[in-house]
């Protein structure tokens, strides 16, 4: 009884997750937030030009998200190879 060790523990889905390819879901998950970016910003698109009572800013500020949301994700994709 002395001379037995315990198996060492394991993470429950390690023998999953290792035989899983990450190349093919990465895509998978970018698109999905790209999906969510673009309905996001076209609810707030909406929104912001149907009730914000012709303000002067909208246009601009839709387009400076637009922008630096696109800059971003341009970025973070560019660490893929």
């Amino acid at each position: 009884m002395q001379g037995e060790t315990l198996p060492p523990v394991q993470f429950p889905l390690a023998s999953y997750l290792g035989t899983v390819d990450l190349e093919h879901f990465l895509p998978v998950i970018v698109a999905v937030l790209f999906g969510l970016w673009a309905v996001y910003t076209l609810v707030a698109a909406y929104h912001w030009l149907r009730y914000g009572h012709s303000s002067a800013v909208a246009i601009p500020a839709l387009a400076a998200h637009v922008f630096v949301s696109a800059s971003i994700a341009a970025y973070a994709l560019s660490g893929f190879h």
